[in-house]
């Protein structure tokens, strides 16, 4: 099953919006976790590292993707955890990175959320640079 339910299409010209797809990823988990940066994984490469109450955005290859979020401590990312998502070039998807306290374990993840959702954050929030 595939997330939809936030590409939006983005009307700008530079080469990165017409071949690939914008991605922005908004961390805000509140205090679980909050000293750690949480890592983007997009399929096995990772993408970002993500401060706590910052954005990040960057482009990926059009077709079909699994998104995870880990931290440092994890090695590697856990197959049920991750969100398969068939991107579209030339559209925007808004993602947010969650944190489950389990009863022995925390489950870093990410979840699709609509434009409606993501633009008060990406107004509050800051932008963290991938580099």
């Amino acid at each position: 099953m595939y997330a939809t339910l936030s590409a939006q299409t983005d009307f700008s010209t530079t080469t990165d919006t017409i071949n690939t797809a914008k991605i922005y990823v908004i961390r805000s988990t509140g205090h679980v976790g909050s000293a750690v940066n949480l890592r983007v994984v997009v399929d096995d490469s990772m993408y970002c590292k993500i401060k706590n109450n910052r954005y990040a955005i960057f482009y990926v290859t059009p077709g079909e993707h699994t998104f995870y979020a880990t931290s440092w401590d994890k090695s590697g990312t856990d197959e049920k955890l991750g969100m398969k998502m068939m991107l579209e070039p030339g559209k925007s998807y808004y993602l947010s990175m969650k944190i489950k306290a389990r009863f022995f374990n925390t489950e870093i993840f990410v979840e699709e959320i609509t434009y409606n959702t993501a633009a008060p954050m990406l107004e509050k929030y800051k932008e963290y640079s991938c580099n």
